[in-house]
């Protein structure tokens, strides 16, 4: 899933942490593999898939291009680092190992820690120039997790309430239901004053406005662990979680287009929410404070934040590095128990790249899905209709196949 957290800037850099398809189609072949599990590697596969606005609403088509072409594309596993731009050239257009991007690593290949994922970072985390918009995003990050370290001092059970209510309404309802499933994926609709009121559950996060936490999504879908993608773990653990947050003019070529997300930008309230975050955020510390003095400010704001803060970005690092695969969309996803649970489903995450536009992201009876569950509500409610799902034969053609004996 479900992403840029921070918000003083003036230039609209967000970036947001979990995060689609763009409009418009992308020359050249996507080229898929079955990502390696428990140390073995699965069969390599070819798809294709339409990278169209509708791309991250409907079902992905899949092409077979022959045997020839089966070796041509290495993604970075057990084989070690390959050049991006040699191997695009090889199995692509010119024009799509343009748009594509290349993979030039900046260090050794390393693995990440207990994954069989191996990484090579285009750019230096830290030893490097840093922009004005980076120093601050860091400033603010940082002094929210200073802010944590007041938390045992600062303990009420009407404070720890507080944090427990916000939890919910800025991490469900808000990032998972609102920005994630309803905003960049259209998995369902409701009506207009419930799409926004969701919407400004999302705002209270503190990981941008809706228009570019849904742009930055739909990049993250359309080129998902290539070199265009914002947050890959191809470029590092740390690069996937938050790296990428503090990199503005890395992060800005790759997601810096909204045309992506015309039908948000067209509505006047998401306009305005855009113009005015940064006082909603404001406003809602002061509100704390007021509230519930300093216990509801470290709480409610600090820590519910930075807690729900690292939850996202756990989806896009955690879910892309550990945990299984059950269905064969050519990227890094897995599914992950444990961020299906505190993410409030969203760790069911190969099961969402799987099928993008599905409104339920734990697609078994066992895989708990608190964000589904509260569509279920709504829908029952009279409140949400055209509820998106994944048909039976959908889900048996991109299931990963057992391996011959």
């Amino acid at each position: 899933m479900f992403l840029r957290v921070a918000f003083f800037s003036t230039n609209r850099p967000f970036r947001s942490p979990i995060a689609i398809a763009s409009n418009g189609t992308v020359a050249g072949k996507r080229v898929a593999m079955k990502a390696p599990l428990g140390g073995r590697a699965k069969a390599l596969s070819l798809s294709r898939r339409s990278l169209t606005t509708t791309a991250a609403i409907t079902q992905p088509a899949e092409e077979n291009f022959g045997d020839a072409s089966r070796n041509a594309w290495k993604r970075v596993t057990e084989n070690g680092q390959q050049q991006a731009s040699d191997i695009w050239a090889s199995v692509n257009s010119a024009a799509a190992a343009a748009a594509k991007g290349t993979w030039e690593g900046v260090k050794p290949v390393k693995k990440v820690l207990f994954s069989d994922v191996l990484y090579s970072p285009k750019r230096e985390a830290f030893l490097r120039e840093w922009v004005p918009t980076d120093i601050t995003y860091a400033s603010f990050i940082g002094a929210m997790h200073l802010g944590c370290l007041l938390a045992p001092f600062t303990f009420t059970w009407s404070a720890f309430n507080c944090f427990l209510v916000m939890y919910f309404i800025t991490g469900c309802l808000g990032i998972t239901l609102s920005y994630h499933r309803q905003l960049s994926h259209k998995s369902f609709n409701t009506p207009k004053w419930l799409e926004y009121l969701l919407a400004y559950c999302g705002a209270m996060a503190v990981q941008g406005d809706p228009l570019e936490w849904a742009s930055s999504h739909r990049h993250h879908h359309q080129h998902c662990d290539t070199p265009k993608d914002p947050h890959t773990p191809y470029e590092g653990f740390w690069w996937s979680h938050c790296g990428w947050l503090l990199d503005n003019e890395a992060t800005l070529k790759r997601v810096g287009d909204r045309s992506n997300a015309q039908e948000i930008a067209a509505q006047p309230f998401y306009r305005w929410l855009e113009k005015t975050y940064i006082w909603h955020v404001v406003a809602w510390a002061a509100a704390f404070y007021a509230a519930g003095g300093l216990p509801w400010l470290v709480w409610g704001f600090c820590v519910r934040t930075c807690w729900v803060y690292h939850i996202t970005w756990a989806v896009n690092s955690v879910a892309h590095v550990w945990g299984s695969q059950t269905y064969n969309t050519g990227d890094l996803s897995r599914n992950n128990w444990w961020i299906g649970i505190l993410a409030f489903g969203e760790g069911w995450h190969n099961n969402h790249h799987a099928f993008e536009f599905s409104a339920r992201h734990g697609l078994e009876w066992w895989q708990i899905d608190m964000t589904w569950m509260c569509v279920c509500v709504l829908k029952f409610f009279g409140l949400a209709d055209k509820v998106k799902l994944p048909k039976q034969a959908q889900l048996d053609k991109m299931r990963i196949k057992p391996a011959a004996a």
